[in-house]
């Protein structure tokens, strides 16, 4: 079943690096297809950010085929976002509704320091 694309809000964390203090920031996300996944979301923001002369968010993925867990990210207050068992790279945008906000947020905790707005130091 095909449905529109949709319009989103991001309000997403920016840090440039570990010392200095973060803030959220709020992007526009435009016809964005529901087949998307989160990260192709990114990508497409990202694109438009850089055509723009902007800076773009920075954040982690290796394989994208949710194996090796460099992509997660607090999405709504949720590890990984609104779906159980899956990591970032394998939610899709058909979770999300036209006109949502969405939060992002990097995965939060003492041992893994921001380097940059949602990339984490795991090692």
């Amino acid at each position: 079943m095909s449905h529109g694309n949709m319009n989103l809000t991001l309000k997403v964390w920016k840090q440039k690096n570990k010392n200095e203090r973060g803030r959220f920031e709020t992007y526009q996300a435009k016809g964005i297809s529901p087949d998307m996944s989160f990260l192709e979301m990114f990508d497409v923001v990202n694109e438009s950010l850089i055509n723009e002369g902007k800076e773009p968010i920075a954040f982690d993925h290796d394989c994208r085929e949710g194996i090796c867990g460099m992509c997660s990210m607090y999405i709504n207050g949720r590890p990984h976002g609104p779906k159980e068992g899956i990591t970032t790279c394998q939610l899709h945008m058909r979770s999300f509704k036209d006109g949502d906000t969405i939060v992002v947020e990097p995965w939060r905790s003492a041992a893994f320091p921001v380097i940059k707005d949602l990339v984490v130091d795991i090692f």
